[in-house]
């Protein structure tokens, strides 16, 4: 075959092109050096964020087991980011793993992570797959994508375990550790003679520490509802006055959460950062605002040379103050919205996961129950290497044990050598593209043994009906195209054969993995194997 025909023949070109753009995905890194941060423990010192490298440690190169000794003085840290010196007192206090020497994102089994169970305090079906989905999109979000779910049962008692491949305890416990609701408060102080305007006027008697709202009496931190806005009063006996904090807006409100630069962005300011995003509320959360407003009064604050209302917008998380606003007098009756979320913190790192945290619960909502992590481990990535380590091996004589085969069928290096290299060169696409959006775990990769055999074996089936010499009325592209008919064949009988393994959770991988070979098989290894055998026989 001269190198002009390649060009002339797209099916040929197409796999090429698949080959190189796969190598372009992997982007293998033949001297992967040093450590990469993949979390940080809140008490840590180490000025470095998720995604940096430490290339060495006083002097000595980077390890994981270095990262995890005990420091009783200054250590000196060569990174990416130039030397930093930390003052420690025990461990670092990050979580890391080796740099990677490819963009193939592998699983738990073989990368390392943190793996958790939780028990939610409701554990219907219904409710556990609602849980799932909520913290998929907030795990999702917060950028650890390489999540899987699974609900265990235990008798009666539901469970999740999830694993995040690379992951740290830290980054998992912020992100199941809140339920995620979501509340904002406004107070209105209120005294006796004054009326409150929302749907209607409410007038407000108040005396000797008695409460009562157009003749209902109100307790002391009793709840009740005005019109449609939900309300809690707190009673001052000594000044005989009472705040009614309105919650305006819940997670039930929030449309939208804005990830866009326009809308989402950190600050440096004096001391730190300020970071804020934007969230789309629905009318009815914008029309409470716009009510409980109408009842304040406008202050003119000298130090900053602007308005504001006499009271704050408080933001809530699972009950626990996250921040609080003040309200511009313009906005007094406005149905606003899309208000944003502010929030300062002295390093960039901490602002940005405190940024990216609360986005990704307010995007995901809250939990229909709350859940308690009854385990949490973190799984050494040593364990996995051992494991990649025999898969190799175990490739590697799958290879052997094939070209074997192969050499004493045909005899002939013309033929061998392309049958092996096209089978190799499924494997490389099916990993190139495997960085595009799934996992490499042991049960892919038993995967991708199985589909060394299959490719072999529909190339032999080309290579047969080529070389078949009874059927001389036949041309050469006829015994092709029967052959493709054999294998087109096969081939949906293994699809079909996968589509069940699906839906079972410890096989899904191994379905995926194979669909995706077979596909890649039909549709661009076996025509570029059939144009190599029209050239060769």
């Amino acid at each position: 075959m001269k190198i002009s025909d390649v060009f002339k023949n797209y099916k040929l070109m197409l796999w090429l092109f698949l080959i190189v753009v796969s190598i372009l995905l992997i982007a293998p890194n033949m001297n992967p050096v040093g450590v990469e941060i993949v979390g940080k423990d809140k008490n840590s010192t180490v000025p470095l964020i998720k995604g940096d490298v430490i290339y060495k440690i006083d002097g000595k190169d980077a390890t994981i087991d270095l990262t995890q000794k005990n420091y009783y003085t200054l250590v000196k840290l060569d990174t990416n980011k130039g030397i930093k010196y930390v003052d420690v007192n025990g461990t670092l206090g990050i979580s890391v793993r080796k740099v990677k020497s490819s963009r193939l994102n592998f699983g738990l089994d073989i990368e390392g992570g943190t793996r958790a169970l939780i028990k939610p305090n409701e554990s219907s079906n219904a409710t556990i797959e609602q849980i799932i989905g909520i913290l998929q999109t907030r795990i999702n979000l917060y950028g650890l994508r390489e999540a899987t779910f699974r609900p265990v049962y235990y008798g009666k008692q539901g469970f999740i375990e999830i694993s995040i491949a690379g992951g740290s305890k830290q980054e998992l416990t912020d992100l199941l550790g809140r339920q995620g609701k979501f509340e904002a408060t406004i107070p209105i102080k209120v005294s006796d003679g004054k009326t409150v305007t929302l749907d209607k006027p409410y007038q407000i008697a108040l005396q000797s520490g008695v409460l009562r709202i157009n003749n209902i009496t109100v307790r002391d931190n009793e709840q009740f509802t005005l019109g449609t806005i939900p309300f809690k009063a707190i009673i001052d006996n000594s000044t005989d006055t009472a705040n009614l904090t309105a919650t305006v807006f819940t997670s039930n409100d929030i449309i939208l959460v804005y990830f866009d630069p326009q809308r989402s962005r950190i600050e440096p300011v004096q001391n730190g950062y300020k970071w804020f995003f934007q969230v789309q509320i629905t009318k009815e959360g914008a029309e409470k605002f716009a009510q409980i407003t109408n009842n304040l009064d406008r202050v003119f604050d000298p130090n900053v040379g602007e308005s504001y209302l006499t009271s704050k917008l408080y933001l809530y998380l699972d009950n626990e103050l996250v921040d609080s606003l003040n309200i511009v007098s313009d906005l007094k009756g406005q149905a606003i919205q899309e208000p944003s979320i502010t929030g300062f913190a002295t390093t960039m790192e901490a602002a940005v996961n405190e940024q990216r945290r609360l986005q990704s619960i307010l995007r995901s909502g809250s939990l229909p129950t709350s859940v308690e992590i009854v385990q949490l481990d973190e799984i050494s990535p040593k364990l996995g290497e051992g494991f990649l380590q025999n898969v190799l091996i175990a490739i590697f004589v799958a290879i052997v044990a094939v070209s074997v085969v192969v050499s004493v069928r045909y005899k002939k290096i013309k033929i061998i050598l392309p049958m092996l290299v096209i089978a190799l060169s499924e494997v490389l696409i099916i990993l190139g593209l495997s960085t595009l959006g799934w996992t490499i775990d042991l049960v892919s990769i038993a995967a991708l043994i199985a589909i060394i055999g299959t490719g072999i074996d529909a190339q032999i089936i080309l290579i047969d009906q080529a070389l078949r010499g009874e059927e001389k009325y036949m041309t050469m592209r006829e015994k092709i195209q029967r052959a493709f008919f054999i294998i087109v064949g096969a081939g949906g009988t293994v699809i079909g054969a996968m589509l069940p393994l699906m839906s079972v959770y410890l096989l899904r991988g191994f379905a995926i993995t194979t669909i995706i070979g077979v596909l890649i098989g039909i549709f661009v290894t076996r025509p570029a194997f059939g144009e190599i055998v029209k050239k060769l026989v």
